[in-house]
């Protein structure tokens, strides 16, 4: 009676995430797997605890064995994560790294050097002194 109660609650769990897991539609569904290959391998082990002659308690050191897989499916979904909101959002490294942009300033290398051409500019006229501080 307690193996079928046990079977039953890794069985139902699992038939549902993998009815998710094939029609789900969204980019994170791969993280689906994580739980339906726990509840796979709690079953799996159950069933093998309970045909061999090796007693032990059900469900115990588990997470140690299936940690490598879920720290796999976790980076691989966070990378998918990463390329989708770049395509998204449009964000482009190299476009940073062009403008010189330092995370220490508040100003980039282009905006000092615009500011020395407007001082080099003020010297020669004084008109050009009043467009330099309306652009501060």
């Amino acid at each position: 009676m307690t193996a079928a109660w046990t079977f039953l609650g890794k069985i139902i769990p699992l038939y549902l995430l993998l009815i998710w897991f094939f029609t789900c539609k969204h980019w994170w569904y791969h993280v689906i797997l994580v739980p339906t290959v726990m509840y796979g391998y709690q079953l799996v082990s159950a069933v093998y605890e309970d045909v061999s002659t090796v007693g032990g308690t059900i469900d115990t050191n588990q997470l140690i064995y299936l940690a490598p897989f879920f720290i796999a499916v976790l980076s691989i979904v966070y990378l998918i994560r990463i390329k989708i909101f770049d395509r998204i959002y449009g964000i482009d490294l190299s476009e940073i790294e062009r403008e010189n942009i330092s995370p220490f300033s508040p100003f980039s290398d282009k905006e000092y050097q615009e500011i020395k051409e407007f001082r080099e500019e003020a010297d020669v006229d004084d008109n050009i002194t009043e467009e330099y501080y309306a652009k501060l």
